[in-house]
């Protein structure tokens, strides 16, 4: 009973940090803007800091003397939840050799983001508005509505107040299924493709590409194409035009939105550098528009000149604060480093040749194990940053991956598997595409003995549809 108690009150004690170590590690949360902008605020706000490289100071503030931080006590779970820091996905788009400060990325809006953004343009009241605005918060990621209109009504009562009946709901969700992209909104896939083929222009194909979507869906997805043509009595050639034009519809229109989006450009500065000399694996902290700053030694002198115990109060106080954010840079540096220095060494043939096949299965707790931090610690370096390698940037989560084992014994990442996958599907042929099973076996060729349904997983993930929906893809 002791011992667990014991264990208890080591644990309660290595989270009972204090507001400045909770601030260091909200300052390592930070990508690389932010904490320029967080520095330049500070140094608007605090008189007694100024640009310059930090002298040698006893930097901990004089109440928090003796909090430095250890390896242990770099865990937050109780503070901070990464979750809450906003996390945009983001496209890499790489130009030759430009300086970080200038390498664009296309900065990706989420599906619900844009169909938000489009809710005013419709004819919807703004009550109806909020309704809409609420169906499009419950569509999955690849733009379908999987939740009953019984189970939104449910839900729009308890969570908004809102007293409507799934007939009600109906003509809302038609409007959400008028907006981009289209097929967006859809319950089935069946719903999903007559959505897409309303927009097409009226003539003899789209008619009967939607007469066999809407009346006759199970015989296409059966394949049964002569009982197809005596059901339509379209004539061979007509027949399969349509069945073209159905198979070149997306099944998954909100994944389709995701990968598309080149148009919106922002700038990203990476936060580490990797580069290659001599064999060597150089890791360097870029700090580009961040200022240097140090405690002001004139703030210091002018302002100790003083008698008023108001103004000696404030300028003590300001001289605190100023030696506790350039150690909490400090602190924020040394942890950066330490963990970037571990990933390189985990991922060194990928920095060396930019070859994502040759990624090894690494996850947070691997580079714990390293350098002595807490998994969340890593959780909060790796998040939201990014590194800049001689063959493009890319965000630090894209180096994780869980690893499978080869026939061989070899531990892969399932990245591996997932550019294999990618391989095998780009070069079948498109008339007679292959199955999950027929992947899995060639799978299984190359030495990756995986699940069929691991094959499905994988094969969704990267937005590719099934089979029957690749033939003339």
């Amino acid at each position: 009973m002791a011992k667990g108690t014991g264990g208890q009150l080591k644990q309660k004690l290595s989270q009972s940090l204090s507001t400045w170590q909770i601030q260091v590690m909200n300052m390592v949360m930070l990508p690389h803007a932010e904490l320029a902008e967080r520095v330049k605020q500070e140094l608007i706000d605090n008189p007694a800091l100024e640009e310059g490289h930090p002298e040698e100071y006893d930097t901990i503030p004089d109440e928090e003397e003796g909090d430095s931080m250890t390896a242990e006590e770099m865990s937050m779970g109780d503070y901070a939840d990464i979750d809450d820091v906003p996390d945009s996905t983001l496209r890499r788009y790489y130009e030759g050799q430009r300086v970080a400060n200038e390498i664009p990325f296309a900065e990706e809006l989420t599906l619900q983001e844009s169909l938000n953004q489009q809710l005013p343009l419709t004819n919807l009241n703004e009550e109806e508005q909020k309704i809409a605005a609420f169906i499009v918060g419950s569509l999955d990621g690849d733009g379908y509505l999987r939740r009953t209109l019984q189970g939104l009504s449910d839900d729009l009562a308890i969570y908004q107040g809102v007293d409507i009946s799934p007939q009600e709901i109906e003509p809302i969700l038609e409007v959400v299924q008028e907006l981009d992209p289209a097929g967006v909104g859809a319950r089935s896939l069946q719903e999903c493709l007559s959505l897409q083929l309303k927009r097409r222009e009226r003539n003899e194909v789209t008619d009967l590409a939607l007469e066999i979507i809407d009346r006759h869906f199970d015989l296409l997805s059966r394949k049964q194409f002569q009982r197809l043509a005596e059901q339509t009595g379209a004539d061979d050639d007509t027949l399969r035009e349509a069945i073209q034009l159905i198979t070149g519809l997306n099944p998954t229109p909100g994944l389709d939105f995701t990968t598309n989006l080149h148009d919106t450009l922002m700038t990203v500065i990476p936060d580490f550098e990797v580069t290659e000399q001599d064999g060597d694996l150089i890791v360097t902290l870029h700090n580009g528009d961040i200022p240097e700053v140090r405690v002001s030694r004139d703030f210091e002198q002018q302002m100790g000149r003083s008698d008023d115990r108001e103004v000696k109060r404030f300028v003590r106080d300001k001289l605190d604060s100023a030696r506790g954010f350039v150690e909490m840079i400090k602190q924020r540096n040394n942890t950066m480093i330490s963990t970037m220095t571990a990933i390189t060494d985990l991922q060194r043939e990928f920095f060396l040749t930019g070859d994502f096949a040759l990624l090894k299965p690494m996850i947070l707790q691997d580079v714990a194990d390293r350098v002595g931090y807490d998994v969340s610690t890593i959780s909060r370096v790796t998040s939201t940053k990014y590194v800049q390698t001689d063959f493009g940037v890319y965000p630090l989560k894209q180096l994780f991956s869980e690893g499978i084992v080869n026939e061989s014994g070899e531990e892969v990442t399932t990245r591996a598997v997932k550019l294999l996958l990618k391989r095998l599907i780009d070069e079948e042929d498109k008339q007679n595409p292959l199955s999950d099973e027929a992947l899995r076996m060639s799978l299984k060729d190359e030495g990756f003995d995986v699940a069929r349904r691991t094959v499905a997983k994988y094969r969704d993930s990267m937005g590719i549809p099934i089979a029957r929906l690749r033939k003339l893809w």
